[in-house]
């Protein structure tokens, strides 16, 4: 980082001195905030005292244009974020009435497999229950109902068809 010799330190004092209060001013017309427009206007000189050539003829145009690019700038940063803000709402109130949807069609297809499963015999509902919702294999089904495995795997397969058939009339 390059160091700041004595002159241009005391030429940017001199400058501050002078101007300080009209372009604090001028950045109050914009942020309507005190110390918003201090922030902006030390931002500014520490902008200044990045530059090779300032000097106290050209000082007072070069802080003008300078804070009003800054305000521009910032007026610009300021319609992103809200823009920004708007679309991440639009897009929070749109997954939200997706998931709604989601949920509905869900519960939907809930009732209309529990209405088939109550039409099935007694021993196939049981079997579907402990396959699809308990998920437990055949041979651990079997074991539970004492049944045959093969018997269980013949009631997995007509349950899967019935509701199959099923939800092909209703939907």
């Amino acid at each position: 980082m390059a160091t700041i010799s004595s002159t241009k330190m005391e030429t940017i004092a001199n400058i501050y001195n002078m101007y300080a209060n009209e372009v604090k001013a001028f950045l109050m017309s914009y942020t309507h905030n005190e110390m918003a427009a201090e922030d902006m206007l030390h931002d500014l000189f520490v902008k200044v005292m990045s530059l090779d050539v300032v000097n106290e003829q050209t000082a007072k145009s070069l802080l003008f244009v300078t804070a009003r690019r800054m305000m521009i700038d910032h007026a610009r940063h300021q319609a992103f974020v809200r823009q920004y803000e708007k679309d991440a709402m639009a897009e929070m109130e749109r997954m939200d009435s997706y998931s709604v949807e989601r949920k509905i069609d869900g519960e939907r297809i809930l009732s209309m497999e529990r209405a088939c499963i109550a039409n099935m015999s007694e021993r196939s509902a049981k079997v579907y229950q402990l396959c699809f919702h308990d998920e437990l294999s055949a041979k651990e089904i079997a074991e539970h109902l004492q049944m045959n495995q093969r018997t269980v795997e013949g009631h997995i397969y007509r349950a899967r068809k019935e509701l199959r058939d099923y939800m092909r009339k209703v939907m």
